[in-house]
């Protein structure tokens, strides 16, 4: 069993049961306050048209969090990192720079990223 791990919104929704994937044991998850707006977004878009649909799964989503961090603080190392052309994984960018920071895994469904720090878990 992991003891803590950031989760970007791939990572989320499989710990959540929302998305498929093997979701590894983890004691405590961790994740970025942005990384809320992109699940958002996403089961906004799963969901289009069903808003209690939609406020239902976020509060499911979210639930699997025990500790919420600001995005503020780590902006620069985000963009410096993911570059300009990284707009759909900035969130996957900014949970790895966490991770990082942290120095304790990262669960992504992205394959857009890849450390020499932390060990980076996926769900297939």
């Amino acid at each position: 069993m992991l003891r803590s791990v950031v989760c970007d919104a791939g990572g989320m929704l499989v710990a959540a049961g929302m998305l498929e994937g093997d979701a590894p044991e983890i004691a405590e998850v961790l994740a970025l306050d942005w990384t809320s707006v992109t699940v958002g977004r996403f089961l906004a878009a799963r969901n289009y048209g069903r808003d209690s649909a939609v406020e239902a799964e976020i509060g499911v989503a979210l639930s699997v969090v025990d500790e919420w961090f600001p995005v503020r603080s780590l902006v620069a190392s985000t963009v410096s990192r993911a570059g300009l052309e990284a707009v759909d994984t900035l969130d996957s960018w900014s949970a790895l720079v966490l991770a990082e920071h942290l120095r304790v895994p990262l669960f992504t469904a992205s394959d857009e990223v890849a450390s020499d720090i932390v060990d980076i878990r996926r769900p297939w």
